[in-house]
């Protein structure tokens, strides 16, 4: 196991935090555009109409959908983006 971690650490560290800051970068981008405003203006109310109460589980289980998307799609679209590379190379 470590020697597969040892083996091209660099590289892919170096992979790895290059997508990270590109998605940073992104998200930078997109808090200033005028959507994000509004959007911060208004506020959210996680799709509750007005006057309605939003079920108290929901309270609890929302958080942690939102830290699953945030942390599992850019995972996925880096080991995507690494396995189409090593595709590539193995093509060559």
């Amino acid at each position: 196991m470590m020697k597969y971690l040892a083996h091209q650490w660099k590289f892919r560290f170096t992979l790895i935090l290059l997508i990270s800051i590109m998605l940073s970068v992104l998200l930078v981008q997109l808090d200033l555009t005028l959507w994000a405003e509004q959007i911060n203006q208004q506020g959210f109310s996680h799709g509750v109409e007005e006057g309605k109460k939003m079920p108290s589980a929901l309270k609890y289980i929302l958080p942690f959908v939102k830290e699953i998307v945030l942390i599992c799609v850019p995972m996925f679209i880096t080991l995507l983006l690494m396995k189409f590379w090593a595709s590539l190379k193995r093509k060559r």
